[in-house]
């Protein structure tokens, strides 16, 4: 009997731990939605609005990254040191607004205001969620448990482009907005009313470090400015793929705005989501015998994505376009969890928010910010001399298999910087 009563606690605590992580699950999908919506959007945009591809471009990245990134890291400095499960509730009923503002906008001005908004108001739920992550799991569980979280966003890139594809064909992109902008709003009431912040690393929670010293704590370890900015490469070919390939199918092949965002956000959504929590797993049972698998395991991805990234746009047939694009993205977007993971085990507990966003800074800016902006200016270029049909499919094959080659390298590199994470291991 004594037993069972000690062992009631521990399963309450699970069952508390796992519960958390689930609705932080749902958080990054609400999250997802919202941010990716657009992609599928965008061809109706173009035509009822008269942009061009680089103003698609800046639209789908810059509006959003800009301002995203810019609020992140003051966000990620608040969220060490106040309540992460309210900024995460105010955010996403922030986000609701933004979203359904987007709807509302009758020009390219209007609607870059409206992406900027959407981009301050989602600001603060990726650090706070991986940082109340770091706190709730020990480092041997912590990719893992990551892992699951970056799960969402191909759940919520699948639902963002079938769903809202299919919205658009039957009512219109406005109508569109306004329907996914509900969804944060109702998950941000319900955050605010019943999800817990827990308990901070207690070996750190009292020492707060200023703005200038948390920064220092985390350039001043080489290995990270190496492996950070060799995902950030990746993230740039994956970045460019995600926002410009529905338009391609939709533009080149024939494909409607439902099937174009049912199969790939399908694609994108499943294999991303299978891969994530399988590569998850993996690295976090390597990494006990050798922490730096954390970094080798998305090298080898990205150097094994690069060439079906470049088959992918060399061919014409659609079967094969799309088999080699889902082998590429699935390769690519896995990689994320690993790379957190062994980002908080080398720094303490009161600089993991900051961590992460210092991350999702040079991932924003080199990847969702400048890739789809590359992308459609190249294409634009290309359109004039290799015609309308080849113009998008050449530039993303031109900036795509490149980057992940020099992705990989730069990660590689990143790894052989002697950091020890077992020493400072929080």
């Amino acid at each position: 009997m004594a037993r069972h009563r000690r062992m009631i606690p521990v399963v309450q605590g699970l069952i508390r731990r796992h519960g958390v992580l689930l609705a932080l699950t749902l958080i990054i999908i609400i999250h997802a939605v919202d941010r990716l919506a657009i992609v599928i959007l965008l061809e109706d945009i173009k035509h009822d609005l008269a942009l061009s591809d680089a103003q698609l471009g800046v639209l789908s990245g810059f509006a959003f990254v800009a301002l995203y990134v810019v609020a992140g890291i003051p966000m990620a400095f608040l969220s060490d040191r106040s309540n992460r499960s309210r900024m995460i509730g105010l955010a996403l009923t922030a986000m609701g607004g933004m979203t359904m503002l987007c709807g509302m906008a009758q020009n390219f001005l209007q609607l870059i205001v409206a992406r900027c908004g959407l981009g301050i108001s989602a600001s603060p739920c990726v650090p706070a969620a991986h940082s109340i992550i770091a706190d709730l799991y020990p480092p041997t569980q912590r990719t893992t448990a990551l892992s699951i979280t970056e799960s969402g966003f191909f759940v919520g890139s699948f639902i963002g482009l079938w769903v809202c594809g299919w919205i658009a064909t039957d009512f219109g992109w406005r109508t569109a907005f306004f329907a996914i902008g509900s969804l944060p709003l109702l998950l941000g009431v319900g955050v605010l009313l019943w999800l817990r912040d827990p308990v901070r690393g207690v070996r750190v929670q009292n020492v707060r470090l200023g703005f200038r010293a948390t920064m220092r704590t985390i350039i001043s370890i080489r290995s990270v400015r190496w492996y950070v900015a060799g995902s950030g490469f990746a993230v740039f070919a994956s970045a460019g793929m995600m926002t410009w390939l529905p338009t391609l199918m939709i533009r080149s092949y024939g494909m409607t705005r439902t099937e174009a965002g049912g199969t790939i956000g399908a694609i994108n959504g499943v294999g991303g989501l299978i891969l994530t929590i399988v590569v998850g797993i993996l690295a976090d049972r390597l990494a006990q015998r050798e922490a730096r698998w954390n970094l080798w395991l998305p090298a080898i991805l990205f150097a094994l994505s690069a060439p079906f990234a470049a088959l992918a746009f060399l061919s014409q047939s659609v079967p094969v376009l799309l088999g080699c694009f889902a082998i590429a993205a699935c390769l690519i977007t896995a990689c994320g969890a690993p790379v957190i993971s062994y980002s908080q085990q080398i720094t303490p507990s009161n600089v993991h928010a900051m961590v992460t966003a210092s991350i999702f800074l040079v991932f924003n800016i080199l990847g969702f910010g400048l890739a789809p902006l590359a992308v459609g200016a190249l294409s634009d270029y290309l359109t004039e001399h290799q015609g309308a049909e080849n113009g998008l499919q050449l530039a993303l094959l031109y900036l795509t298999a490149p980057s992940l080659v020099i992705s990989a390298v730069l990660v590689f590199m990143g790894s052989r910087m002697n950091t020890r994470p077992t020493a400072i291991l929080v």
